[in-house]
């Protein structure tokens, strides 16, 4: 975990094609999520006429079915392959989606979230063990970076053909859109996976020769994954949002530029900050993205204290806020997974990444909750003060992952 940053080797002819296939399915995927993105909270509550509880309640149950699952992903990995857990996972997605397009009471919407909560912790484990199988170490980082860019470009290309269509078509058209959308993927695992089944001595007896998983340092790391999920880009979606707009009496069009500005940076970032993050041991680059969080947060606070007496430099501190958070969302994207695959043996690497799926997406159910009672109580200084507690406490952590790593081989 601390060695010196190598020369990243160009990829060969057949992993560069490989990667490209996967770029143009993470961004139709990526644009199948967009679609849906801004119309499905209001589908639920408005069309369907079931009100925001239900929207609380699906998002609620997708959160929880995912943090069940999660483990059992990897698992079926391990042991089936790649191609058959991406096929059932994805299966599961496609179906719930479609099943989206025809719901029309609380129980099927919460049939579509078990669905689609279940079919991503089986899905995401297969996709990436396919991937950490197929990229050399010294390049995962760059790797994973990319395709975080590549995730923002295709959700924003969707949301805004979205836009254009949810006026001209019915929102069933879009979730179908969705659902069709995991087939690229899917087909990338099915082509790429056959390299992520665990192998075992035939004579070894049960468990003989696994790949070890669980260590102190695994452990830290999924806490790690936990806070990095609940006090980060999660917050830019939910938290922030509020305290902006009801707190500190923004305008909903400086809210948007902030979204903007962020979404813009995140791609502009991932070049500027590729070589660089190359330089840094995955977890000093979680230390790293955990600390930029942590000073976009407070430059947010520093935005509240100024008030209704400097506005504009209020508004400009918003716009470093956001240029920030971006930065955090970049590194942490690109070294995240490779921290927690490079601190398992070995061929474990999809048993690790569907344990910390769970860790994430338990992050990404109990951030929000955790930011709206930080809004109903805390005020607007406040509320940053708990944002920024989260992220200086990720950093925390991921410093002593890194003095805890310090030292030890790469890999079993």
């Amino acid at each position: 975990m601390t060695r010196t940053a190598s020369p990243v080797a160009p990829p060969s002819q057949e992993r560069r094609v490989a990667l490209r296939a996967l770029w143009i399915a993470t961004f139709a995927s990526a644009a199948g999520t967009g679609l849906v993105y801004p119309v499905t909270a209001i589908h639920i509550a408005t069309d369907l006429r079931l009100g925001v509880p239900a929207v609380a309640l699906f998002y609620g149950t997708l959160a929880v079915a995912a943090s069940a699952c999660g483990p059992v992903g990897g698992a079926l990995t391990a042991r089936f392959g790649a191609p058959v857990t991406a096929l059932a996972g994805g299966s599961c997605q496609i179906a719930g989606w479609a099943a989206m397009a025809f719901a029309s009471s609380v129980a099927q919407v919460m049939v579509v979230a078990v669905l689609c909560g279940v079919g991503g912790s089986l899905f995401f484990p297969a996709l990436f063990g396919t991937i950490v199988a197929g990229i050399p170490e010294e390049r995962r980082k760059r790797t994973f970076g990319f395709r975080y860019t590549v995730l923002n470009l295709g959700i924003a290309a969707g949301a805004a053909l979205s836009g254009l269509l949810v006026v001209r078509v019915a929102p069933a058209v879009l979730f179908l859109a969705n659902s069709a959308s995991y087939l690229p993927l899917i087909l990338w695992v099915r082509r790429n996976g056959g390299g992520t089944r665990e192998q075992h001595p035939e004579n070894g007896g049960a468990g003989a020769g696994r790949p070890r998983v669980w260590s102190r340092a695994f452990g830290i790391a999924l806490v790690v994954t936990f806070l990095m999920s609940a006090f980060g880009a999660v917050q830019l979606e939910s938290t922030v949002p509020l305290v902006l707009r009801r707190l500190a009496g923004q305008s909903l069009s400086m809210v948007t530029t902030v979204t903007v500005v962020n979404a813009v940076a995140v791609v502009v970032l991932q070049r500027v900050l590729r070589s660089r993050v190359d330089r840094f041991s995955d977890a000093g680059a979680v230390a790293a993205g955990a600390g930029c969080w942590t000073a976009a947060y407070a430059l947010g606070l520093a935005a509240a204290g100024l008030g209704d007496g400097r506005p504009l430099l209020g508004k400009a501190v918003l716009v470093c806020f956001a240029v920030v958070f971006a930065a955090g969302e970049v590194v942490a994207a690109s070294a995240l997974t490779p921290m927690i695959v490079g601190l398992v043996a070995q061929g474990a690497a999809a048993r690790a990444t569907g344990t910390s799926g769970s860790a994430w997406s338990l992050g990404t159910l109990a951030g929000p909750a955790m930011g709206a009672a930080a809004v109903a109580r805390a005020g607007p200084e406040g509320s940053w003060g708990v944002l920024a507690a989260g992220g200086t406490c990720a950093l925390l952590l991921c410093l002593m992952l890194r003095s805890h790593t310090a030292g030890r081989p790469e890999r079993n």
